[in-house]
């Protein structure tokens, strides 16, 4: 199965070691930074200023931006202020004020469309205009902000019933889902129809990260 190493911490040195290790991983070509404003939940991570300082290699990442609209911080990457190798961006629904503005500003700057749900927000959160712009839509299994929660088993409907969704609406799109994977609920997902899991703490906290990452991609 597919599966980006999920970067989520306050220390730019411990994110440092979190991208070494990715980098270490041959089925890596890709990391997801989780960015928190303390704001949208009672934790603070590093800034997008802080991101230009890491060494991604030939690393791509997603950007996961957990924080008050979104789109600000969208401006602020797109400016020209920042050089990171952004596939996309994936930003919490919830405090997004403009869903089409968000958008159409990752549109123009050729960078891919993520919205990202959290676990108990439901799917008709994602206004009907944008679902043929997103590249991306990224489920939360466990209440977003924090790494080593327990994934939820609402999660696995709730993969079903956005699979069916797009379906209907003939649309491609990848699903992801973050918070809680383990080796144990990874086949589950993937029969929901999850086409890639955000993996944090399964994949920091182990001894042999790249048994890991074999075990992850096999299934």
């Amino acid at each position: 199965m597919k599966f980006y190493p999920a970067l989520l911490s306050d220390s730019l040195e411990t994110i440092a070691h979190q991208l070494e290790v990715a980098r270490s991983l041959p089925q890596v070509k890709l990391v997801q930074v989780d960015i928190l404003d303390g704001l949208f939940a009672d934790n603070l991570t590093v800034s997008l200023g802080d991101i230009t300082t890491l060494d991604f290699g030939d690393l791509k990442l997603d950007l996961h931006l957990m924080v008050e609209e979104p789109v600000d911080y969208v401006y602020e990457l797109l400016d020209g202020s920042f050089s990171v190798p952004t596939r996309s961006v994936i930003a919490q629904v919830e405090r997004m004020s403009f869903q089409d503005q968000y958008v159409k500003e990752l549109k123009d700057h050729q960078v891919k469309v993520g919205i990202s749900l959290d676990l108990f927000t439901p799917l008709t959160e994602i206004e009907e205009q944008i679902f043929p712009d997103l590249d991306q839509i990224q489920l939360m299994a466990v209440e977003a902000g924090f790494q080593a929660q327990k994934l939820n088993e609402l999660i696995y409907q709730k993969v079903t019933d956005l699979k069916q969704s797009l379906t209907d609406r003939r649309l491609q799109c990848e699903i992801i889902v973050d918070g809680g994977v383990k080796l144990d609920n990874l086949k589950k997902l993937k029969q929901a129809g999850a086409d890639a899991v955000a993996v944090g703490s399964m994949l920091w906290t182990a001894k042999d990260p790249r048994e890991v990452a074999d075990k992850i991609a096999n299934i």
